[in-house]
């Protein structure tokens, strides 16, 4: 298998693959497939965050987005990253597709000095990776979603110590 950023000519590849993943997904709005198309016309886009997996036949089987977000309170901003989407085709689900993707997506904001990353996900496989819930570093959502689906995780050891607040999303996820 194969983690390589996105070119622009797979766009409407990942795009559909996403949609074809979060079809049978009951707690999906089905709308990850524009959001990942929304994101890549934010001026905060970074493609080195944006990427697949290809199988050994050069077919993408997953993808992968990390974007930017600011977790705000009163006395303080800081950027980290936001999961959304990830998505591996069906037949390709169960055979570690995405937990390589979330690895390389770690890494690489790791390399580049963020904090963290959030998501909202199902606590069970985002906790094999390490994801916790938020609430335990007094970081939450700006909008309501139980507590243990919205999980954060910090990329060093400390890097989130002293930060809490609120995290705000880029306006491509509509959410603020």
């Amino acid at each position: 298998m194969q983690i390589i950023p996105v070119t622009p000519d797979e766009y409407k590849t990942t795009e559909h693959l996403v949609q074809t993943a979060f079809a049978p997904v009951e707690l999906s709005d089905h709308d990850e497939h524009r959001l990942i198309n929304r994101l890549r016309n934010e001026p905060h886009y970074h493609p080195e965050f944006d990427l697949v997996a290809k199988d050994e036949n050069g077919q993408i089987i997953g993808h992968a987005m990390l974007s930017e977000i600011q977790i705000q309170s009163n006395s303080q901003s800081v950027t980290a990253l936001a999961l959304a989407p990830l998505a591996v085709l069906p037949e390709a689900q169960g055979q570690g597709v995405g937990g390589r993707l979330i690895a390389a997506l770690e890494t690489a904001a790791r390399e580049a000095d963020y904090p963290a990353i959030s998501i909202l996900g199902d606590p069970h496989y985002y906790g094999r990776f390490g994801y916790v819930p938020a609430s335990q570093y007094q970081i939450h959502a700006s909008f309501a979603v139980p507590a243990e689906f919205y999980m954060v995780k910090p990329l060093t050891p400390r890097a989130l110590a002293g930060v809490t607040g609120t995290i705000s999303y880029l306006p491509a996820f509509g959410i603020d």
